[in-house]
């Protein structure tokens, strides 16, 4: 899985070895025409204003302020008022991105991950300091010594595979190759980066460790383990996990430059099987489904214990510079930079996936939680959450 926004460009000269086909680029003309017709001469009035339409305006504004852009999907809970949602764009061809569409998370299933082995821990199935090697067997390069607590936090010193520039060419060399978690530990594992506790550093390849624990304590597959400690209990029943689950026709496809040639493509021409399997389980969802989840646990707090939502929010201060959206990053959980959210308190977690990008953002200033969704590789529209947090400042500003 790979980090919020980051730029893929390392691996164009993957996909050029993987397709090479020619894209006719689409241009989408988004217009409305509004028809008056009246007897008399009377001046219609402005349109309301409410939060409601500022937030369409925003979403709007946001979206036409990128310019290769394809389809984005927001939702926003705000005290007091029914769930906002919106969307524009488009999935491919003619069809349309609707509030229903369903677009990978990328990262932030490392949110469901880390909910998933809080909740264990809460069960008494294991403690966040037990060791690597209470749970598995000598890994290359894995430290036995490194404890549940620093592969949640990316305090491990784990590599992680996705700074490997030939980790896309692993899984697509084959798109429809189902991979075990512990074969691809062993393919892409290398040497630490830091003695574990000593420092910061983003691992996806320690949170396949985490999924691989997961597996062997509950004795479930990921997907099961994610419907059973989140899916269910939060009724979330857009969200989805591959492999495991049937996407439905309503997933947007994602879109990023196969050929090089400056324009997106249709990444739905390869199977995620591939990348789903080797990370043991990605998420599909909706902006609303994310926005849901947010809410139960950074808002209302419902989906772990007061002690285990302590534990998530410890979070590690600085980073990095490797990670520059990243401020500070607790037990799956991230405290965005002030300087890419336009100076907002953001916690959370982003995520990117081939094609995709997404946020599931809690404001904490505003009691308000923001999930979005964007079909590129890039995250063409992702800017438009600034105007979206504006407008929530507006309204808490107005109550």
């Amino acid at each position: 899985m790979i980090r919020l926004f980051k730029l893929a460009t390392r691996t164009v000269g993957i996909w050029l070895r993987i397709v090479a086909r020619d894209l006719i680029p689409l241009v989408l003309f988004f217009g409305t025409a509004l028809l008056l017709s009246s007897c008399s001469d009377e001046v219609p009035s402005a349109p309301e204003d409410t939060f409601e339409s500022r937030l369409e305006l925003a979403l709007g504004e946001g979206f036409g302020a990128a310019s290769h852009t394809k389809g984005v999907s927001v939702a926003v809970e705000f005290p007091g008022r029914p769930m906002w949602t919106g969307a524009t764009g488009i999935s491919h061809g003619n069809v349309l991105i609707h509030p229903s569409s369903v677009f990978a998370a990328g990262s932030i299933t490392k949110t469901f991950t880390a909910i998933t082995v809080l909740r264990l821990a809460e069960e008494g199935h294991l403690s966040l300091d037990d060791s690597v090697h209470t749970w598995f067997p000598p890994y290359p390069y894995v430290d036995p010594d490194i404890t549940i607590r620093q592969l949640l936090s990316h305090t491990s010193g784990l590599s992680d595979f996705v700074d490997d520039p030939d980790w896309f060419q692993a899984l697509y060399a084959d798109p429809t190759r189902v991979w075990g978690m512990e074969e691809y530990l062993l393919q892409t594992i290398a040497p630490p980066y830091f003695e574990k506790g000593t420092a910061w550093s983003y691992s996806s390849t320690g949170y396949v460790l985490l999924r691989m624990l997961i597996e062997q304590i509950s004795g479930m597959t990921v997907a099961e383990a994610y419907h059973q400690y989140i899916l269910e209990p939060l009724d979330l029943q857009d969200t989805y996990v591959c492999p495991g689950d049937i996407l439905p026709t309503r997933w947007a496809h994602g879109w990023l430059d196969l050929t090089g040639d400056g324009f997106y493509d249709d990444f739905y021409v390869l199977s995620p099987t591939a990348f789903c399997t080797a990370a043991g389980g990605q998420v599909y969802s909706t902006a609303a489904d994310l926005a849901r989840l947010g809410v139960a646990l950074m808002k209302d707090r419902t989906i772990l214990s007061d002690a285990s939502y302590a534990e998530m929010t410890d979070f590690y201060y600085p980073v990095g510079h490797d990670e520059r959206m990243v401020d500070g990053y607790g037990l799956g959980l991230m405290v965005f930079d002030p300087s890419f959210t336009g100076g907002y308190t953001v916690w959370g977690h982003g995520g990117n996936a081939p094609g995709y990008a997404a946020g599931m953002l809690y404001l904490p200033d505003f009691d308000a939680v923001v999930g979005i969704m964007d079909n590129t590789e890039e995250g063409e529209a992702m800017n438009t959450i600034i105007r979206v947090f504006q407008v929530i400042e507006e309204e808490s500003e107005g109550s």
